[in-house]
């Protein structure tokens, strides 16, 4: 397995008082590879314009002569330390998915949240937020075909970076039956119109009912066209163990699967695919790592989960459910506490100065078996430091036992993978 890494050089100066006064950032991506065994889906604040280029040669050098330009600017990559100026250096790892050439970044930007349920935002603030990731080092922007705006918007970004590496889906909801290789080439030829590129680096491909035993048909569709270069790799999205090996063994050149997988579900884990996808080159992708905020400070402490008022986005309501299935909240503030104890002693370690529980949640699942990367749900730019910390430490066995120990009490969610969403699991 091949890592790379993106690289933020940022310098942040700070005020007589300690606090950030400004910071001067700059990503670049090293050509060269290391060779290592993998461990085990609003408005920015930040505009792209606040960003300064610099050579990485010359990126501290030249700083001090840049700060006269950008005075007053908000830093992005607040100071770890009341160091009077302090140089950190973050990377950001690429990783091969499955046995394919596709490297994308372990940190994946999702735009789900672009497709509506997550509140009004500007189109020309999208794109401004895809940039901030990318030039953060966050390279791979996921969409999907049933993402309404999403695709497209995506398609927007490509056409001004095409270094960009986009992701998107294939989903088959209705008349499973009548899908023939025509509609395929239609649909896939459509979303390489609307992503602005001439082949699409990864289809994940998602089928609702497998009552219908057309899967694997419709998933050699896609390998037709990946032999013609219209798709340069196939994966898969929500697909239970049972199908994705049924997918595999059909000659279904599946390279992922991208699935629901964090502390608070466990479905990819409990039902082997993780172990299998070990065996069989196919790598996981995990989404809903930090469950829409859950696993956050936010609810350290709290006697109550979510409130009616809060779940007031698509994705609050989904992870809600998420964390209902898991346990009573008496449950999820055992694993809370767990995992602000783990973030305590990877901060006096001296691994992450700032390490909170939501990296401390990322980092469990990027360590986790077969995973390649999770994905961050992004409708602005407050995280980004958040989430390039994550890949700035390891969890030690210690730790990861102590969080195990929790998960190891949860009620559910039971089943495979989407079991429940698909309703074949109660």
């Amino acid at each position: 397995m091949k890592f790379y890494f993106s690289t933020v050089v940022s310098v942040t100066f700070l005020n007589s008082h300690g606090s950030s006064a400004f910071s001067v950032d700059h990503t670049s991506r090293t050509s060269s590879s290391l060779h290592a065994t993998s461990p085990n889906s609003s408005n920015p604040t930040t505009n792209v314009d606040d960003y300064v280029n610099l050579n990485r040669r010359d990126a501290i050098s030249n700083a001090l002569k840049t700060a006269a330009l950008v005075t007053g600017a908000n830093s992005l990559y607040p100071s770890v330390s009341a160091a009077a100026e302090e140089t950190t250096l973050t990377s950001v790892p690429m990783i091969q998915l499955g046995n394919s050439s596709l490297n994308v970044s372990r940190t994946i930007q999702g735009y789900w949240q672009l497709a509506g349920g997550h509140g009004k935002y500007k189109p020309d603030d999208a794109i401004s937020n895809m940039e901030a990731h990318y030039k953060a080092g966050i390279t791979t922007l996921d969409t999907a075909d049933i993402y309404g705006a999403s695709e497209a918007l995506v398609g927007r970004y490509m056409k001004t970076n095409p270094d960009a590496i986009p992701l998107t889906k294939f989903c088959c909801f209705k008349f499973l039956d009548e899908i023939d290789k025509a509609e395929v080439r239609a649909r896939i030829t459509k979303a390489c119109e609307r992503l602005q590129v001439p082949s699409l680096p990864l289809v994940q491909f998602f089928w609702s009912n497998y009552d219908i035993k057309r899967y694997v048909d419709v998933g050699l569709m896609l390998a037709e066209l990946k032999e013609e270069g219209l798709i340069q790799n196939i994966g898969a999205t929500n697909f239970d163990l049972k199908r994705l090996r049924e997918l595999k063994e059909g000659g279904v050149p599946i390279v992922s699967n991208q699935v629901q997988l964090s502390c608070l579900d466990s479905r990819p884990i409990q039902s082997g695919m993780a172990d299998w996808c070990a065996e069989n080159d196919v790598s996981l992708i995990g989404f809903g790592t930090v469950g829409s905020g859950i696993l956050s400070e936010r609810y350290l402490g709290r006697a109550t989960g979510p409130t009616q008022e809060e779940k007031n986005t698509a994705s609050m309501r989904m992870y809600s459910k998420t964390a209902e299935r898991f346990g009573s909240w008496k449950l999820v503030q055992e694993l809370l506490n767990t995992m602000d104890a783990v973030a305590s002693d990877v901060r006096s370690s001296g691994r992450c100065p700032e390490a909170n529980i939501s990296n401390i949640a990322q980092r469990y699942v990027l360590d986790t078996k077969s995973v390649a990367s999770v994905l961050i749900g992004v409708r602005n730019q407050n995280h980004i430091a958040e989430n390039i910390r994550s890949h700035s430490f390891q969890l030690n066995s210690d730790e990861r036992d102590a969080i195990n120990a929790v998960i190891a009490k949860r009620k559910g969610p039971a089943g495979d993978v989407w079991d429940i969403e698909r309703g074949t699991v109660v």
